[in-house]
């Protein structure tokens, strides 16, 4: 516990914006109260149901984890590592594109 405490801690001090160090500190608290009860598989609970809740979430009808959360292997070509110019014909189908 004393070491979870220590590294929410020092990565308080990492974030660079006020509103964001506040929703930080929402998530911090189930965190460590996680920890405090079950240790690393409270930490390893919670973060798969952050992760979860991560993928369920849409922004502007698109989903957040786009293009690996719904796995579009078409729109895997300039996630990671960025592909050549002329093999980026197409819009990823996550923004829902018009023609």
């Amino acid at each position: 516990m004393i070491i979870v405490v220590a590294i929410t801690a020092i990565s308080s001090f990492v974030v660079p914006s006020a509103e964001m160090n506040t929703s930080l500190r929402v998530i911090r608290f189930p965190f460590m109260f996680a920890a405090a009860s079950f240790g690393y598989f409270g930490i390893m609970f919670c973060f798969i149901l952050l992760l979860i809740h991560l993928c369920k979430l849409e922004t502007f009808g698109s989903p957040y984890f786009a293009p690996f959360a719904p796995l579009q292997f078409s729109d895997l070509k300039d996630t990671v590592i960025r592909g050549p110019i002329w093999k980026m014909k197409t819009r990823p189908k996550a923004t829902l594109p018009k023609n």
